[in-house]
């Protein structure tokens, strides 16, 4: 009996033993599909949280491709921070509270519902190939020099907006009501019902989202009264929707990261100084083809900046231009196209867009894309429809052109 025991307590403790070494991630530059080392080349990442759904959904293409498989290991970071390192030591060192992700082989993970499994920075740590930050670099406060081998491309658009609790009765926010809710401190701000400022959340300081909605509202991020700034948008949008007073609370975010989660908050509609009426990113506020967003009705949005290192003003890595090319609609792979990826990531690519603007807050004006994917958008977007003509090839377009499956324009 003794024995027994005594093999039954050896077997309990190598089974805790190995659990436990399961448990510690691998260093993130000996991943494989069963966690041996793989030839797979790696696309090391660091991206504002608001570009992580995109990046789940074409790493997992990638990671799939009958052609050509990268792996895209990434790290989520605020806009500022990412190009203060982008510019700067341009490592993927380990960062404090911020784990380093990557897109697993497993057919089962789900961009949407899945979290990325996470990996440990090897002792010398990855030097990074691309950032994706989602507002204007311009915002950030301080930044050092761009170094003259790195390449700031707008990659597709974010929008961004205030929501509410779901039970909360508000439709709509003025951008002077945010400038008076937002703007001042202590326990009381100026906009009925926002007046609690522990009930008013914001992401930190050097977030795309703070930045991008306190331009919007005539204010800077740090003039910005609020809670403790949250860690992450899904945490602010849990301290929304779990809120004790339903109608004091409101919170920023970006309206990709909103699409995926209608159920639990409610996006108020925006009306900006000297217009007439509130708008919402879409058309209704229950679509989703960011109507408003592409024709100057909606004014709260940032293109997402890409930076990498360039030659000639392109990426000088192969892997980075691959899927920069794929993201901007350049290109095309028989299994990866990659305007869908940012498509159903909430996004709005370049080519659909109707305006421009060149600094966060600041004025439009009329954009003209030289490959317009406006068909091909609107038919992309959940529930989405359009009225142009499916094509194979130019010759059935007239004088337009068959572009990503869809009679465009030209």
């Amino acid at each position: 009996m003794g024995r027994a025991r005594g093999a039954l307590a050896a077997s309990v403790m190598v089974v805790i033993v190995a659990s436990a070494r399961s448990a510690v991630a691998a260093p993130c530059d000996a991943l494989g599909a069963d966690g041996q080392t793989e030839s797979i080349p790696i696309l090391w990442v660091e991206n504002g949280d608001t570009q992580e759904p995109l990046l789940k959904r074409i790493g997992k293409k990638l990671i799939q491709t009958a052609g050509a498989r990268v792996r895209i290991v990434y790290r989520n970071r605020p806009t500022c921070e990412l190009a203060d390192n982008f510019y700067g030591g341009r490592s993927l060192a380990t960062v404090a509270n911020r784990p380093i992700r990557y897109i697993p082989e497993d057919p089962a993970f789900d961009p949407i519902t899945s979290a990325a499994p996470t990996c440990e920075s090897p002792a010398a740590a990855p030097t990074l190939d691309l950032a994706i930050g989602a507002t204007f670099l311009s915002s950030c406060p301080t930044l050092p020099a761009k170094p003259a081998d790195v390449a700031v491309v707008n990659g597709p658009n974010q929008a961004y907006g205030f929501i509410v609790n779901k039970a909360s009765s508000q439709v709509a926010i003025t951008a002077e009501e945010g400038y008076l809710a937002f703007g001042f401190t202590g326990g009381t701000g100026q906009a009925t019902p926002w007046l609690d400022q522990n009930l008013r959340f914001i992401r930190g300081l050097t977030a795309s989202t703070t930045l991008t909605m306190a331009a919007a509202i005539g204010l800077t991020a740090g003039q910005m009264k609020a809670a403790v700034p949250s860690q992450t948008s899904l945490v602010l949008l849990s301290s929304v929707s779990t809120a004790s007073s339903t109608e004091a609370a409101i919170g920023v975010l970006g309206t990709e990261l909103y699409d995926q989660n209608r159920s639990q908050a409610k996006l108020l509609a925006f009306r900006t100084f000297q217009q007439r009426y509130a708008y919402f990113p879409d058309s209704s506020s229950s679509s989703f083809d960011k109507q408003n967003v592409r024709d100057g009705h909606y004014l709260p949005w940032s293109p997402t900046p890409y930076l990498f290192e360039a030659t000639g003003g392109a990426p000088s890595k192969p892997a980075v231009r691959r899927v920069f090319d794929l993201l901007t609609g350049t290109t095309t792979e028989a299994d990866v196209e990659g305007l869908e990826s940012v498509v159903a990531s909430g996004l709005i690519p370049q080519c659909a867009m109707k305006v421009q603007r060149a600094f966060d807050g600041g004025d439009l004006s009329l954009f003209d894309p030289p490959e317009p994917c406006e068909c091909f958008f609107e038919a992309s977007v959940p529930n989405g429809a359009t009225s142009c003509a499916s094509c194979t090839s130019d010759a059935t377009c007239g004088a337009g052109r068959c572009r990503h499956g869809y009679c465009e324009a030209r």
